[in-house]
């Protein structure tokens, strides 16, 4: 006796929908990090642009940006910083910190530094790792300071 077959078993279909399942899930997990490295990426250069224009308007001008506040780019900076530059992305803040006293000296802590605030730890842990040994930061809650200057003049 002959049986001719036609379409698929529930089992066989099940198993398709199981694997598939599986291999979605995998490829959502592996955007999600893959997009933290490209945020990571995105911030890390934002902080380097930030500090190269801080430098620039030292050997220019032979003061520091004044500090403006979280999400604001300072008047000095600005010249120096490529064109539609933003402190506000939608997925970190950035705030350039200045806490040079007024009639110059040490401050405590740090003097000059870049704050990135964003609420995805993820993004922050990879930004951690990535900073490494690069130089000095700390962290404080949702914000990654990372410290130009320091006290000592140096940093």
């Amino acid at each position: 006796m002959s049986r001719t077959r036609r379409g698929f078993t529930f089992v066989e279909m099940l198993i398709v929908m199981i694997v598939l399942g599986l291999l979605a899930a995998l490829a959502a997990l592996k955007y999600i990090d893959l997009k933290n490295r490209a945020l990571t990426a995105q911030a890390a250069a934002d902080m380097e642009a930030v500090r190269l224009a801080a430098y620039s308007t030292w050997y220019e001008t032979g003061t520091w940006p004044a500090e403006a506040g979280p999400g604001i780019v300072p008047t000095e900076m600005a010249p120096y910083l490529a064109k539609g530059f933003t402190f506000t992305r939608p997925e970190y803040t950035l705030d350039w910190e200045n806490f040079v006293p007024p009639g110059g000296g040490t401050s405590a802590g740090m003097q000059l530094g870049v704050v990135i605030t964003s609420s995805n730890s993820r993004m922050q842990l990879a930004l951690e790792q990535t900073l490494g040994n690069k130089g000095p930061f700390f962290i404080t809650g949702n914000d990654l300071t990372f410290v130009l200057i320091g006290p000592d003049g140096r940093s």
